[in-house]
Order: structure tokens, then C-alpha cells, then sequence
């Protein structure tokens, strides 16, 4: 009878250490493999979420996640569209803990997002990097390049005619915190 409870006193320790070496491993593994994580792969898990991004001095922007590409995100809310640079982003608000981390990682860069703005003939308003709301300029992407884009500067509500452009900019990539096209 002393040697049952012995026995199963040792069969429960020896099951317990192993529960604690297997919990380790996968507590190891999951740390590693949210490690190799990219932030548009965990974008990626929030589509359809509500979030806020904000950009330092152009400001925060706020809606629903709707699209992630490599280095850009799509929130729409608030009757408006925004293409954000994640380059120029402080930080995410109202994300999940939870991600996948077997999302494919999306392809399609900036200028595609831009592609299709001018396609659309949308009148957009673009953000400059570090810069305050005030300095945002308001008209319709022309033409883009690999690393750039033409913008003709148009008068808010006013529609896409040549009679219309009050000048046009050469706007590099790298320099745009955020693309706002009205819905």
C-alpha cells in the first residue's frame, strides 16, 4: 500500500515535469517566431479592426484597418480613406494580442497604393512627414513613379480640370506621412 502512493506520487512529479518542459518549449517557440514577426504581418491579423495611428506632428488618424501593403496601411473612416506610411508612424493603437504568424507577407509597395488614387482621379490631401496638419497639400495624383509622385495642386472641392491646376509638385515617397482620398 506505501509503495502505490509512492509510485504514484513519483508518476505524478515526473508528469508534472514534463508538462513544464513542454509549456517552456512552446512559450520558446512562440517568442521566437513573434521575433521574426514583420509589423505589416501583424497588420495583417487586425484587418477589420478599428485603429488609431499616429504620426506625430501631422497628427492621428483614426478607422477601420482595410488593407496592409509592404510599408503602408489603408484605414477608412470618417468619410475619408488614408494610405499611412508605416516609416513615419509613432505608434498603433487597438490591436489585439492575438496574430497569425503564417500570413503571407503583402508585396505591393507604396506606389501601388498611389497608382490606384490616380487612376481613380481621387482628390486626395497629402501629409508631409514632420510636418503640422496646416502644411498639408490638397489635389490629385497624376502620375507615379518608383520613388515618387507628380501632385497637381487643385483648390479643396474643386474638380480634376486643367483649368483648375494651380500648379504641380514632384512629391517623393519618403517624405509622405499620409494620403487622405474622400470616400
Amino acid at each position: 500500500m506505501r509503495w502505490d502512493a509512492l509510485f504514484a506520487d513519483m508518476e505524478a512529479q515526473l508528469a508534472s515535469a514534463r508538462e513544464a518542459v513542454q509549456e517552456s518549449e512552446v512559450s520558446e517557440r512562440l517568442r521566437t517566431d513573434f521575433a521574426g514577426m514583420e509589423l505589416s504581418g501583424r497588420l495583417q491579423s487586425q484587418m477589420g479592426r478599428p485603429l488609431k495611428v499616429d504620426l506625430g506632428l501631422p497628427g492621428s488618424f483614426q478607422g477601420v484597418l482595410s488593407h496592409v501593403g509592404r510599408g503602408w496601411l489603408v484605414l477608412e473612416g470618417g468619410g475619408r480613406s488614408s494610405v499611412i506610411a508605416l516609416a513615419h508612424t509613432v505608434f498603433i493603437a487597438g490591436m489585439d494580442r492575438f496574430s497569425t504568424s503564417g500570413a503571407p507577407m503583402p508585396r505591393l509597395g507604396l506606389a501601388s497604393a498611389l497608382r490606384g488614387l490616380s487612376r481613380d482621379r481621387a482628390s486626395v490631401r497629402v501629409y508631409p512627414a514632420g510636418q503640422p496638419p496646416a502644411a498639408a497639400l490638397d489635389g490629385s495624383v497624376d502620375r507615379v513613379g518608383k520613388d515618387f509622385f507628380e501632385l497637381s495642386l487643385i483648390p479643396r472641392g474643386e474638380a480634376r480640370r486643367q483649368e483648375n491646376v494651380r500648379g504641380v509638385y514632384v512629391v517623393p515617397l519618403e517624405s509622405v506621412a499620409v494620403v487622405s482620398s474622400v470616400l
